[in-house]
């Protein structure tokens, strides 16, 4: 059972912000750490980070935010290449470090030249059946790394949860063989029907029981303190971009009670769990989540107003495994 009544919420770190005009900035593991206990002073359930190129280790970056903070999730990205061991050791590793408060996000991957020839074929019968090959191999990867974790020092939490992003029906099939939370991207509340119907479906498919998965919906965020404040700081990301902003998910500009809105709208019509919010810019999004949105979350009660739980599968209300 869930530990509160309402939803889950987590926040996406990613680089500068997820708008490509973000102001760049160097990023240091301290900047990380105080981004961090910022979102857990939100009483956050997790955040994820992103690996890349240019970019510092996610795993280590969090293991450092671990000793800086006591409750919020830490989830860090995780391409399935290499020694499933030795990557379910990475993961396991931090999972100690924070006292069972870590999570990992697959990502299933390929090489640069077979990255390519993916791109060549998207979209025809061929790029179907590589795609289907990527993310088959993608769930052997977490088979043997799973397996891993059985083997390995129990933490307080037992396996650290799997969150996968998922945009169509392969990679929900992976998520739901595997996962236990999915990321999806749904345009408007319709489609998160449509996503969760088919995500349910299946996880009844790879036997797993119902409530096994959490759902959670993207948004990308771009806040101010009034409509009109918000979408000048839009109008002003994509001037500097040349382009307006698109996204694989959704894009909100507006205040944090429109907001709120929105986030209220789907999970009780459109059945999400949860949410990751994707701040356009850092700290500044960020900062308007913490202290904007999740008091007036909180004021409707939509959100928990203290954590009850010590592990990330506690704050999501899944059982230990």
């Amino acid at each position: 059972m869930s530990e509160h009544r309402g939803f889950h919420l987590s926040v996406a770190l990613d680089g500068a912000g997820s708008h490509p005009a973000a102001p760049a900035r160097p990023f240091t593991p301290d900047d990380y750490a105080r981004l961090v206990r910022g979102a857990e002073a939100g009483l956050l359930d997790f955040i994820t980070v992103e690996d890349g190129p240019g970019r510092l280790d996610s795993a280590l970056l969090l293991a450092l935010a671990a000793q800086v903070t006591d409750r919020i999730g830490l989830v860090p990205l995780g391409p399935t290449t290499g020694d499933p061991t030795a990557w379910a050791t990475r993961i396991a590793t931090l999972d100690h470090l924070s006292a069972g408060r870590a999570g990992v996000r697959p990502r299933a991957t390929t090489s640069d030249p077979e990255h390519a020839r993916l791109l060549a074929v998207l979209g025809t019968p061929e790029g179907d059946r590589r795609v289907a090959e990527l993310f088959a191999r993608a769930g052997e990867f977490l088979t043997e790394a799973t397996a891993a974790w059985d083997a390995a020092v129990p933490s307080p939490q037992g396996r650290p949860p799997l969150t996968l992003l998922a945009h169509a029906t392969v990679p929900y099939r992976l998520a739901a063989a595997h996962g236990d939370v999915v990321l999806v991207t749904p345009a408007d509340t319709a489609g998160l029907v449509a996503i969760r119907e088919e995500v349910e479906s299946l996880l009844e498919e790879a036997g797993r029981p119902p409530g096994a998965l959490r759902v959670f919906a993207d948004v990308d965020v771009v806040l101010g303190d009034s409509q009109e404040a918000a979408d000048a700081r839009l109008a002003g990301l994509e001037d500097a971009a040349g382009a307006p902003f698109t996204s694989d998910a959704a894009v909100f500009s507006g205040t944090p009670e429109g907001l709120a809105d929105l986030l209220q709208e789907w999970f009780r019509e459109g059945g999400a769990d949860g949410f990751r919010l994707r701040p356009a810019v850092l700290p500044d999004d960020l900062d308007a989540i913490v202290t904007g949105l999740v008091p007036v979350l909180q004021r409707r009660g939509l959100f928990r107003t203290a954590y009850s739980a010590r592990t990330l599968r506690g704050h999501l209300g899944l059982a230990a495994a």
